[in-house]
Formats: structure tokens, C-alpha cells, sequence
């Protein structure tokens, strides 16, 4: 994936943002994130993800799926508006900060909380703390033992991009996004 055709394969799920300050907030934190995003696969032993997204581009395949779960969640729960905005950003840059394979274990876990690094300068200062306080309570009850909470003290938001982020890790679950894996995996997209 070269120059801009790498941000290309996530203007569908940008597009569902319709917040233009967010969506270009969005954009330009995916521009800071490591080359190595665009390639690698969602999980470092593949246990925790289905196969189609432990290949190449395996973080791009698991972000359309969560931002496509995460769509429908917020309809169904009546989250619209700048709030759906929100979930919908978080979502999309929930794993900028994975590291790529090899990393010692646990660099890899503190991934929700070295992500905030990469955020763009500017962005509405409540906005980018909610997609903050989303991306690094998005694991759930495997949240990093250092900022962890309990799931009923999660705020609505952070429970749809935790929920949507769960979901779309079950290995016998698949999306309509799970078609686009063939054209990722052979680099056309």
C-alpha cells in the first residue's frame, strides 16, 4: 500500500464519519501511525482472532470489521450523531499502537495506552478525550491491569467500541467486510 492509496482502504469506514472535523482528525492520525500498521496481522500468535485477519493487512481486515460491528451497534443502542462519530473514530484507530510481531508481550498489551502517542495535534479537546478514554478501555476485561475498570463503570461509548471490538475478534462470526479481504490480502486495495 503505497502513499495515499493505504488510507484509501479504510475511506469507506472514514466516510460513515460525518462529523467533517472528526473525520479529518481521524485521517490524520492514521497518517501518523507506523508503516507497519497497514501490514500486519491482528494478532501476534493468532489465537485471538479469526484466520481471516492473522495474514497480511490482518489490523486493516479487524478495524472494518469492528468499525462495521460498532456501526450497527450504535444504531441498535441509539447512539447517533457526534456520539456515533466518536465510537466510530475510536474504532478505527483502536490498534494504531500494536506493535509489530516479535515485540516483547508486553508492549503489545499496553497498545490502548501508547496509542494516544500518535493522535494529531488539534481535534475538539472533548471529542479526542472520549476517542482517547475508548481506545484504551476497548479491550474490555483484558484492558491493561494498569488503568483497568470495571465493565459496569465503562461510559456507553466505551462499551460500543469494547463490544464491536469483541465481537469482530470471534473466530466463527463473519461481516460483510470479511469480502473485502481477498483484494487487501492481494494488494489491490
Amino acid at each position: 500500500m503505497e502513499g495515499k492509496l493505504k488510507y484509501q482502504v479504510l475511506e469507506g469506514e472514514l466516510a460513515l464519519i460525518n462529523d467533517p472535523d472528526i473525520q479529518d482528525w481521524t485521517l490524520r492520525t492514521l497518517q501518523k501511525v507506523p508503516e507497519y500498521f497497514w501490514y500486519a496481522p491482528t494478532s501476534m500468535t493468532g489465537k485471538y482472532h479469526p484466520a481471516c485477519s492473522n495474514g497480511r493487512a490482518g489490523l486493516i481486515i479487524h478495524v472494518k470489521r469492528v468499525v462495521y460491528l460498532a456501526n450497527k451497534i450504535c444504531h441498535a443502542w441509539g447512539i447517533f450523531a457526534q456520539e456515533r462519530d466518536i465510537v466510530l473514530a475510536s474504532c478505527i484507530l483502536h490498534d494504531i499502537a500494536k506493535c509489530p510481531p516479535g515485540t516483547p508481550y508486553i508492549e503489545h498489551e499496553n497498545h490502548p495506552i501508547n496509542a494516544a502517542g500518535y493522535f494529531a495535534k488539534g481535534g475538539t479537546p472533548g471529542v479526542v478525550n472520549m476517542i482517547d478514554s475508548c481506545v484504551r478501555f476497548h479491550m474490555g476485561r483484558w484492558t491493561p491491569k494498569a488503568i483497568a475498570k470495571e465493565i459496569q463503570d465503562y461510559e456507553l461509548l466505551e462499551l460500543a467500541v469494547y463490544t464491536a471490538d469483541y465481537l469482530s475478534s470471534l473466530k466463527d462470526l463473519e461481516t460483510p467486510r470479511d469480502n473485502d479481504i481477498r483484494e487487501i490480502k492481494e494488494g489491490k486495495v
